[in-house]
């Protein structure tokens, strides 16, 4: 019996894939000796407090070792080294993490307990998006007797805890806009709407729903009434009386103030003048009402802008839900309890903006929060952008990061952070938290070339030589 021929195939055309992962490694092999050569090289800069990214594990020649793995260990060992340049300039009191996604490339005591500045907002971000729910809107409401068109005794101006209601003329003055604001205008507006023409009496505020503390306790007294507060459930303008230098010590006070303003210029008379502490009267019924912007944008009003008192009373809101009292105190309570429930210990918080030199923050701390994939949407829409927007818009305005890199600033007296990420083509973003503190490390003398340096470095990731050789990004 004649017997079956062979088949004529070779192994070489049932592997073609060793063969061509061979050629594309072999015709590589200039690129891994230079980057062999550079391995080596970090290797030996001991003493240094970095992350070292350690030998390959693999072979070479390895079937396993693709061209895409080459150029994801070379672009991170180049990052790591450029970063320890950065690192051997920081004050002592300093810490820097860089990572890709959850993997982290760099490493400078990111333990390291430090005063955050405003990056604190980035832990009342998280918070907020977590404790309160999504749908959670901060309505302001407008209460009296109306007798057809007119208001039978005062109109009652309840707060509920909006941070951005504020008039078209205050608006006008701020130096980063509020983004959303709720117009006071409008809520005048509606009420007139409503047939009212006459106040026989005043308008008067009630901030009954949040604490009434203005200030928290452990606010140096350079910052109160400056860079917060006064703090309330109804404050309009951030507190301020546009035609009056002073702001007064009752944000209500403030609120009325502005509303009868705003009631007597659509044309509805106020006999009375403003005053605070209001209560419901019997017979009184709603009249109007204004709604915040969704919780996602007043929390991007913020983080974007910095803004302060938006970041207290948000604290004051989920301390709210945690136990019925809008206070500073429940809040943080509510916030530590969430941090300790992800894994965290290593915090000291004392407010929700960042004005209290009390606070402590880690680097690795901030980094977590960032990468947490359920957050993602927050930091998405709520971080300013580079030469663009909010607190860092003329911040990298020359810098290849321009209009791509998302952060959260911090400043204070010898305090300056920065904390966010920059996007990628192709896979996850580059995250990094850089914490500042030493005397005069505020000034852009001193904290500016570390930011340059930063932002230069990350923008060069992946090492683009490298990834046009073998056509892959990392």
């Amino acid at each position: 019996m004649n017997k079956a021929p062979r088949p004529t195939s070779s192994r070489r055309s049932r592997r073609p894939g060793l063969v061509l992962g061979v050629v594309a490694v072999l015709g590589a092999l200039p690129l891994i000796t230079l980057w062999l050569g550079g391995h080596s090289l970090a290797q030996r800069t001991a003493g240094k407090d970095l992350v070292s990214i350690g030998a390959l594990n693999t072979p070479v020649l390895s079937t396993r070792r693709t061209a895409q793995n080459i150029v994801n260990e070379i672009s991170r060992d180049a990052l790591a080294n450029d970063l320890s340049n950065v690192a051997e300039k920081l004050p002592a009191k300093a810490c820097l993490k860089v990572s890709r996604g959850r993997t982290a490339i760099f490493n400078k005591r990111s333990d390291l307990q430090l005063i955050p500045g405003s990056n604190q907002k980035i832990v009342t971000a998280a918070a907020a998006a977590t404790l309160l729910p999504e749908a959670t809107v901060f309505t302001t409401r407008v209460f009296g007797k109306v007798d057809g068109s007119k208001v039978a005794g005062n109109i009652l101006l309840v707060g509920g805890g909006d941070p951005l209601l504020t008039t078209s003329d205050y608006a006008k003055m701020e130096k980063f806009p509020t983004l959303k604001r709720t117009s006071l205008e409008a809520l005048a507006q509606r009420v007139f709407d409503a047939g009212v023409r006459t106040v026989d009496g005043s308008v008067v505020g009630n901030d009954d729903l949040l604490s009434r503390s203005r200030y928290v306790d452990s606010w140096g007294s350079g910052v109160r009434g400056v860079e917060g507060g006064p703090l309330g459930a109804l404050m309009v303008n951030d507190g301020v009386v546009v035609s009056n230098p002073i702001k007064p010590d009752d944000p209500s006070l403030a609120a009325a103030t502005e509303f009868t303003r705003a009631l007597r210029n659509v044309g509805i008379v106020v006999t009375g003048e403003p005053s605070s502490n209001g209560k419901l009267v019997e017979g009184a019924s709603e009249i109007a009402k204004s709604d915040s912007a969704p919780l996602i944008d007043v929390i991007a009003e913020m983080l974007t802008n910095s803004d302060n008192n938006t970041a207290e009373i948000l604290l004051r809101h989920i301390g709210f839900a945690h136990n019925g009292k809008g206070t500073t105190e429940s809040g943080l309570e509510a916030v530590g309890q969430l941090l300790k429930s992800w894994g965290f210990t290593d915090f000291i918080l004392k407010d929700g903006s960042g004005l209290s030199r009390d606070n402590r923050l880690t680097c690795s701390l901030l980094i977590s929060l960032l990468t947490r994939p359920e957050l993602a949407s927050v930091f998405d829409h709520g971080l300013a952008t580079a030469g663009t927007t909010g607190t860092l818009s003329d911040t990298f305005s020359k810098s290849p990061v321009a209009g791509k890199l998302r952060a959260k600033t911090g400043t204070l007296l010898n305090v300056k952070s920065l904390s966010g990420y920059l996007p990628q083509k192709k896979g996850s973003s580059l995250y990094f938290a850089l914490i500042l503190n030493g005397a005069g490390i505020a000034d852009q003398g001193n904290y500016r070339p570390l930011w340059d340096a930063l932002g230069l470095n990350l923008s060069e990731y992946p090492a683009r030589s490298l990834t046009a050789a073998f056509g892959v990004l990392p």
